[in-house]
């Protein structure tokens, strides 16, 4: 689990405003940080002009240094509400070392009555646990990247170092707490940093006239102007970067492709399970016209169309890309199921119960851990009797409670996701052919062929069965699901439990439990052994259950998941495979060598797969992944961990391992 940050440490005033003590400094002026901010960082970067004016599908982002009590993102986003145009989209990327508890934000907040509409979305998007690293909050057309951590490197953590990728950011909000109170701040990396994520023109307000923030934006290539303080303030500083920087490049570049990102209007997926119908829904929210081809009767027909499933994330109590990013999945799933389809979230809790000691010492360093940083909205340990007045039926064992998490209707969310004005769907039908030609790509289904700009592959373990793709090492994994009619026992299950195994609360009068684990199979027909070896598995949880459903008649289903070797999604741009060793084969001998050259990659074609058993966990972040490869912009992962969900990755670790 990554670190996280200390939290501000509040002081309260009498006229109710929030004083940091860590700096002994207060979050906006006492006359009216309302109107503090809208003269400073919204009418010096002259937002209500530009945004006027913009074409329609137009991304706006705004890159901000402090984001204290999230004033100067509400007073944007009501800006952006009643003067952009309704298609356009407002990103808002800020950095916030010491984050506000959640009673604190909501506290400060509360001071602005007006904003309400949009405060109160903010109180309950904000992460259950403030972990150090990138944590991606959508609210329709408006996104919010708040970043955890020191400023500069903050900002450094969201650069994929190419000219093309990182230069995004079209107005900066220079706030957090002054030079002469926060000087580590303030430094050379910070500005380096801004410049390079600025597009050409950005432009920047901040309310500091110091020396030390005067030269550092002037060597980082902005031009400055002074311009009439707010209040009792007598100057400011705003301004324009006019001098681009090159990017220095220091590490082997194989995650970017060579080409310029392409930003595609059409974009065609193959495969309708969550994988799909996540990446499809986020493209088509970026205004892209998305053919979706799912081989199956309907949305979510192979390995995601459970009846029910639960949500849930492998929480590790130490740091690492497979521990962060289950971590920062689980939470991004909690808030884009309630935001995208609520009637299809069962989040009313969910307990991961220790079924050995093992377990139980893994489950009691989580729980320090989030209790040391006030995490337990996420997750807390609970006794065996707290489990059991939870779960609502008799429990053997402790366990790890999840208040926000619980269960989907996995199939009828794959079909909600895709209904939406940019998507075609294409059901029943197969990919027969796919071949690039003239800068595009063709598909053959049946007797209609599709042209496109960009394809990604979604189909799971089919992925491999197209060429480019072939030489990721996806592994099929059956799994079995049991499902039989509720008993008067098993209906009182009031929320999802998993260990071993996993049982769901009654829904329509039926139960799901499972599920088996059958590595490199990939025969999907029901059996019976599969079932007797579920039941076995809820018998060493809930006996009194396994009992009674042992007298039933079974049904349920058989499919097949893909996943990685190292247990972590596949989201990126597909490489020439041939190029890559080509590239990169000096690495044979050095694994270290930096290689600055750029390796080949298939133009336009991208994959999404390798989700294993968790899908509906990692799939809503890992389509928010992808999107940002597609379509630019900033990433809602650090770039290390982008790198670490890379499809090129294993080519490169087999390189350095001279295979």
């Amino acid at each position: 689990m990554s670190k996280s940050g200390k939290h501000a440490d509040i002081q309260w005033r009498k006229d109710g405003q929030p004083l940091s003590l860590a700096y002994d400094d207060i979050y906006f002026s006492t006359a009216s940080g309302l109107e503090e901010t809208r003269y400073v960082f919204l009418q010096q970067n002259a937002l209500a002009e530009r945004w006027e004016t913009l074409r329609e599908n137009a991304t706006f982002t705004i890159g901000e240094t402090g984001f204290g009590t999230g004033l100067n993102f509400l007073a944007a986003w009501e800006l952006w509400q009643k003067t952009a145009p309704k298609s356009a989209q407002l990103h808002f990327v800020s950095v916030e070392k010491f984050p506000l508890h959640p009673q604190d934000l909501q506290r400060a907040l509360a001071l602005w009555p007006q904003l309400q509409t949009y405060s109160q979305p903010l109180i309950e998007a904000y992460p259950p646990l403030l972990a150090e690293g990138i944590h991606r909050l959508q609210f329709g057309p408006v996104k919010l990247t708040l970043i955890i951590g020191e400023a500069s490197r903050a900002l450094d953590s969201l650069r994929l170092h190419q000219e093309n990728r990182d230069r995004y950011i079209d107005a900066w909000f220079l706030d957090g707490f002054a030079p002469a109170k926060n000087p580590d701040m303030w430094t050379e990396e910070l500005f380096t940093n801004m410049s390079h994520l600025s597009c050409p023109g950005a432009t920047f307000a901040t309310f500091t006239c110091a020396g030390l923030v005067k030269r550092g934006l002037r060597e980082a290539g902005f031009a400055l102007r002074k311009v009439a303080g707010f209040g009792s303030k007598r100057e400011m500083l705003c301004g324009t970067l006019e001098q681009l920087h090159d990017c220095q490049q220091h590490s082997t570049p194989w995650h970017l492709p060579s080409t310029e990102a392409q930003h595609p209007q059409s974009a065609t997926v193959i495969g309708g399970g969550i994988s799909g119908a996540t990446i499809a829904r986020a493209l088509a929210e970026r205004g892209v016209q998305v053919q979706i081809i799912e081989r199956g009767p309907a949305p979510g027909s192979g390995g995601s169309g459970n009846d029910q499933g639960i949500l849930y994330g492998k929480l590790s109590p130490k740091p690492g890309p497979n521990g962060d990013f289950n971590l920062h999945a689980l939470m991004f799933a909690q808030r884009y199921y309630k935001q995208q389809c609520p009637q299809l979230a069962h989040f009313n809790g969910l307990l991961q119960l220790a079924q050995s000691d093992r377990e139980k010492l893994l489950q009691e360093q989580i729980a320090a851990s989030l209790a040391e940083h006030q995490g337990q909205n996420l997750a807390r340990i609970v006794t065996r009797e707290e489990a059991c007045q939870l779960a609502g039926v008799d429990l053997p064992f402790d366990g790890l409670y999840f208040p926000n998490a619980g269960w989907l209707e996995p199939q009828k969310v794959c079909a909600a996701l895709l209904e939406h004005r940019n998507i075609t769907r294409y059901q029943g039908s197969t990919v027969e052919t796919l071949t690039r030609q003239y800068g595009k790509w063709f598909l053959r289904i049946e007797d209609k062929e599709i042209e496109t700009e960009a394809v990604i592959l979604c189909g799971a373990n089919d992925i491999r069965s197209f060429a480019p793709a072939a030489a990721l090492p996806l592994r099929p994994i059956r799994g079995q699901v049991s499902r039989v009619r509720a008993t008067e026992t098993s209906a009182k299950l009031k929320i999802a439990l998993c260990g071993e195994g996993y049982i769901t609360p009654a829904h329509e009068g039926r139960q799901s439990f499972g599920a088996t684990f059958k590595l490199k199979e990939t025969a999907t027909e029901l059996r019976e052994s599969e079932h007797k070896e579920n039941l076995q598995t809820l018998a060493e949880l809930l006996p009194h259950f396994a009992e009674e459903f042992s007298s039933q008649d079974f049904n349920g289903r058989a499919a097949l998941r893909a996943a990685t070797p190292d247990y972590l999604p596949v989201a990126g741009p597909i490489p020439d495979w041939a190029s890559m060793d080509n590239t990169y084969a000096s690495l044979r001998k050095n694994r270290k060598l930096f290689i600055p050259e750029h390796s080949d990659y298939q133009a336009g074609l991208y994959v999404m797969g390798g989700l294993g058993s968790r899908g509906f966990t990692y799939a809503p972040l890992t389509a928010e992944v992808l999107a940002s490869w597609i379509m630019g912009g900033p990433l809602p992962v650090s770039a290390d961990l982008a790198k670490a969900l890379h499809p090129a990755r294993f080519a490169i670790r087999n390189l350095g391992k001279n295979r």
